[in-house]
């Protein structure tokens, strides 16, 4: 039985597993390197969601068991996964002839970082051989030149190591952050769909002088502003009364919303996961994926409105169906909020059809394509063009949250 699926048996049960517990059963309970038991807990973490290594995280650094240290280790570079670096991890336990780097993350754009994971800063850090283990893998080609290091500590009180940098001439390639800070830009990664919001992202574990803070505030700024991606009701009522040249009202729906639009969206990538036998992770706030990545889904939702031809209306951006189609399968959810109902069509059935649907350039550049959808009694049919076409092969019943 795999580890993801204790987990899951017990989860909010007496029995639920702790972490150690968890080590425990997988392989020989050890955390060792190239071992069964580090495979099997790369996996498991694969596949859990942001919160669940939020308190894994907090269980290394405050409960600490044995092995712990490697476990967070492991914990941290799940998490530069899911901020989309390129991750190679590196050995749990020094030995002599082998870098002792805890991860290499590489940006995609011409800067990478080594990491080195602490749980405490309370003794000296030796700076020097951290150093040198990006020089060896500058020398070996692993590593580029534009590269530095980042501290990922458990403690929030960091102040001695961060007196060691600033006063070393590793100033200026070093840098620190908590791993409850990690945590949290990943949850605002989440959040967000757009590329600006990753790079920027990335871009704030650099090597740079805050004197002034426009990167962050710019960060905090596009993180919020990607609410407005999926279109709020009230504004996409208004680009439909603006097509169509009539002012009509929204409906409050032919029943009660049983969760709110982001609860919605992650419990139907939860039925898809379901319906696939693969788990999916949210990987971005619409964007949804397996651990190999061969499967990524976008999630759009839409309450009801009180039009004939447009039940339900979708945005689906340029930048969502590029992410599709770089899977190796691909599907666009359409979820019905009022009905708790779900339609997963296949990205080889959308694409053609884009061609013959609306778009609209937004002010930032961004396009998307108008997904209309027709009640016609029971049946949900696709508005392309001139056409409609029948789409309840696709759907799914969702129980009542």
């Amino acid at each position: 039985m795999s580890l993801l699926s204790i987990w899951e048996d017990n989860y909010g049960s007496e029995n639920q597993k702790a972490l150690w517990q968890l080590v425990a059963m997988a392989g020989k309970g050890r955390v060792k390197d190239n071992s069964q038991c580090s495979e099997e807990l790369r996996t498991f973490f694969g596949q859990v969601d942001a919160d669940t290594l939020e308190v894994f995280a907090e269980e290394c650094l405050h409960n600490g068991f044995e092995g712990s240290g490697f476990v967070l280790q492991d914990i941290v570079n799940e998490i530069g996964r899911r901020l989309e670096f390129e991750v190679h991890p590196g050995a749990y336990r020094g030995a002599k002839g082998r870098n002792g780097f805890d991860g290499i993350w590489k940006a995609g754009e011409g800067f990478e970082f080594v990491i080195e994971v602490k749980t405490t800063d309370t003794y000296n850090v030796k700076l020097d051989v951290i150093d040198g283990y990006r020089s060896d893998l500058i020398s070996s080609s692993r590593l580029g030149e534009n590269s530095s290091i980042v501290f990922v500590v458990g403690r929030q009180d960091t102040g001695s190591l961060e007196a060691q940098i600033r006063g070393s001439r590793h100033a200026w390639t070093m840098r620190v952050i908590g791993a409850a800070s990690l945590i949290r830009l990943l949850k605002i990664k989440v959040k967000a769909d757009s590329n600006e919001v990753v790079a920027r992202i990335k871009a704030l574990l650099r090597p740079v002088e805050y004197t002034r803070v426009d990167g962050i505030v710019d960060l905090m700024f596009d993180a919020t502003e990607e609410q407005a991606l999926d279109i709020p009701p009230e504004q996409v009522a208004s680009e439909i009364d603006a097509l169509e040249s009539q002012n009509q009202r929204l409906r409050t729906g032919s029943g009660a919303a049983s969760a709110g639009i982001e609860e919605f969206r992650g419990i139907a990538a939860d039925y898809l996961s379901r319906k696939l036998d693969v788990p999916l992770l949210r990987r971005r706030r619409s964007m949804f994926t397996s651990a190999d990545d061969s499967v990524r889904a976008v999630v759009a939702v839409s309450k009801r409105y009180d039009r004939d031809y447009q039940a339900y209306w979708y945005a689906l951006y340029e930048s969502q169906k590029t992410y599709l189609d770089e899977a190796k399968t691909g599907y666009l959810v359409l979820g019905a909020l009022d009905t708790a109902k779900i339609y997963v069509l296949p990205l080889n059935f959308i694409s053609p059809l884009l061609s013959k649907m609306k778009t609209t350039v937004r002010e930032e550049g961004q396009t998307y394509w108008h997904i209309a959808t027709k009640l016609v009694g029971s049946e949900c049919r696709l508005v392309v063009g001139s056409e409609e076409l029948p789409i309840s092969q696709f759907e799914i019943q969702m129980r009542a949250a």
